[in-house]
Protein backbone atom coordinates (compact mmCIF):
# COMPACT_ATOMS: atom_id res chain seq x y z
CA UNK A 1 0.00 0.00 0.00
CA UNK A 2 1.05 3.82 -0.22
CA UNK A 3 2.10 5.18 2.92
CA UNK A 4 -0.35 8.40 1.79
CA UNK A 5 -3.53 7.85 0.53
CA UNK A 6 -4.93 9.49 -2.22
CA UNK A 7 -7.62 12.31 -1.35
CA UNK A 8 -10.71 12.86 -3.92
CA UNK A 9 -13.92 13.18 -4.83
CA UNK A 10 -16.01 10.05 -5.90
CA UNK A 11 -19.83 10.41 -6.07
CA UNK A 12 -20.01 13.64 -4.34
CA UNK A 13 -18.32 13.07 -1.25
CA UNK A 14 -15.02 12.84 0.21
CA UNK A 15 -12.81 9.76 0.25
CA UNK A 16 -9.50 8.77 0.70
CA UNK A 17 -7.66 5.82 -1.59
CA UNK A 18 -4.78 3.95 -0.90
CA UNK A 19 -3.70 0.74 -3.41
CA UNK A 20 -0.76 -1.12 -3.60
CA UNK A 21 -0.61 -1.61 -7.47
CA UNK A 22 -1.12 -4.98 -6.95
CA UNK A 23 -4.82 -5.55 -7.35
CA UNK A 24 -5.47 -3.99 -3.30
CA UNK A 25 -7.25 -1.37 -2.23
CA UNK A 26 -8.65 0.23 0.67
CA UNK A 27 -11.21 3.36 0.15
CA UNK A 28 -12.47 5.24 3.28
CA UNK A 29 -15.25 8.03 2.74
CA UNK A 30 -18.30 9.47 4.99
CA UNK A 31 -21.45 11.26 3.49
CA UNK A 32 -22.60 13.59 5.78
CA UNK A 33 -25.72 14.41 3.95
CA UNK A 34 -27.83 10.90 4.45
CA UNK A 35 -27.77 7.95 7.09
CA UNK A 36 -25.45 5.73 5.62
CA UNK A 37 -25.93 2.83 7.54
CA UNK A 38 -29.84 2.72 7.43
CA UNK A 39 -28.99 3.12 3.37
CA UNK A 40 -26.90 0.35 3.75
CA UNK A 41 -29.51 -2.01 5.48
CA UNK A 42 -32.15 -0.68 3.15
CA UNK A 43 -30.06 -1.67 0.07
CA UNK A 44 -27.61 -4.28 0.62
CA UNK A 45 -26.49 -6.78 -1.88
CA UNK A 46 -24.55 -10.43 -1.50
CA UNK A 47 -24.01 -11.27 2.39
CA UNK A 48 -24.85 -8.71 4.65
CA UNK A 49 -23.49 -9.02 8.88
CA UNK A 50 -24.81 -6.65 11.54
CA UNK A 51 -21.52 -6.27 13.71
CA UNK A 52 -20.03 -3.60 15.91
CA UNK A 53 -16.37 -1.84 15.32
CA UNK A 54 -14.88 -0.14 18.28
CA UNK A 55 -18.51 -0.42 20.00
CA UNK A 56 -19.81 1.40 17.23
CA UNK A 57 -23.00 0.05 15.04
CA UNK A 58 -22.21 -1.32 12.03
CA UNK A 59 -22.87 -3.70 8.59
CA UNK A 60 -20.31 -6.00 6.98
CA UNK A 61 -20.78 -6.19 3.09
CA UNK A 62 -18.79 -9.19 1.22
CA UNK A 63 -19.79 -9.37 -2.25
CA UNK A 64 -18.88 -11.87 -4.31
CA UNK A 65 -16.93 -15.47 -4.19
CA UNK A 66 -14.07 -17.47 -5.18
CA UNK A 67 -11.13 -15.02 -5.70
CA UNK A 68 -13.53 -12.02 -5.45
CA UNK A 69 -12.35 -10.91 -2.61
CA UNK A 70 -14.38 -7.60 -1.36
CA UNK A 71 -15.81 -6.06 1.54
CA UNK A 72 -17.22 -3.56 2.48
CA UNK A 73 -17.75 -2.28 6.31
CA UNK A 74 -20.13 0.54 7.04
CA UNK A 75 -19.73 2.10 10.76
CA UNK A 76 -22.49 4.33 12.25
CA UNK A 77 -20.85 7.27 14.65
CA UNK A 78 -24.04 9.27 14.76
CA UNK A 79 -27.19 10.67 13.26
CA UNK A 80 -26.23 11.13 9.63
CA UNK A 81 -22.70 10.39 10.65
CA UNK A 82 -21.36 6.86 9.04
CA UNK A 83 -18.04 5.99 7.92
CA UNK A 84 -17.65 3.50 4.96
CA UNK A 85 -14.53 1.20 4.17
CA UNK A 86 -14.04 -1.30 1.48
CA UNK A 87 -11.08 -3.10 1.11
CA UNK A 88 -10.49 -5.11 -2.30
CA UNK A 89 -7.89 -7.64 -2.22
CA UNK A 90 -6.72 -10.63 -4.28
CA UNK A 91 -6.50 -14.12 -4.31
CA UNK A 92 -8.90 -16.69 -2.24
CA UNK A 93 -10.60 -15.02 1.09
CA UNK A 94 -9.32 -16.84 3.87
CA UNK A 95 -7.76 -16.24 7.33
CA UNK A 96 -5.14 -14.20 6.95
CA UNK A 97 -6.29 -12.44 3.78
CA UNK A 98 -9.82 -11.92 4.23
CA UNK A 99 -10.95 -8.33 2.87
CA UNK A 100 -13.87 -7.96 5.84
CA UNK A 101 -10.72 -8.64 8.09
CA UNK A 102 -8.69 -6.07 6.94
CA UNK A 103 -11.83 -3.75 6.57
CA UNK A 104 -12.77 -3.50 10.25
CA UNK A 105 -9.34 -3.42 11.05
CA UNK A 106 -8.54 -0.31 8.77
CA UNK A 107 -12.33 1.12 9.94
CA UNK A 108 -10.79 0.25 13.64
CA UNK A 109 -7.99 2.69 13.87
CA UNK A 110 -9.87 5.43 11.73
CA UNK A 111 -12.76 5.35 14.54
CA UNK A 112 -9.98 5.25 17.70
CA UNK A 113 -8.38 8.35 15.84
CA UNK A 114 -11.32 10.69 16.02
CA UNK A 115 -11.90 13.02 18.74
CA UNK A 116 -14.35 12.31 22.15
CA UNK A 117 -17.77 13.34 21.70
CA UNK A 118 -19.19 16.24 23.90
Amino acid sequence: MRPQGRQRTNNGVQECDWSSGELENLAIYVDPGRDLLADTYRTWRGVLVPITVEGMPAALQKIGRGEFNTCTVTTGLGPKQAIETTWIGKGDPRPGNDACEFAEQATALVIRKLPPQR
